[in-house]
């Protein structure tokens, strides 16, 4: 859970953001879009940015 937490504090604070919502609260798309105020296209490119960014950064640590 530590590392977890670690690797997604390294994400910039937009994809973050989108990446708590959706994977660690599992709100839908839409409510991610209303809470941030963005739209529902760019809820996606944030959180497929963010999944691989948080992909990247955690493969490292559990090898």
């Amino acid at each position: 859970r530590e590392m977890v937490e670690q690797s997604v504090g390294q994400l910039p604070a937009h994809h973050r953001e989108v990446f708590v919502l959706r994977e660690l609260e599992g709100k839908s798309y839409e409510e991610i879009a209303e809470i941030t105020g963005v739209n529902l296209g760019t809820v996606k490119s944030r959180l497929n940015r963010a999944r691989t960014a948080f992909a990247d950064i955690i493969a490292p640590l559990v090898r």
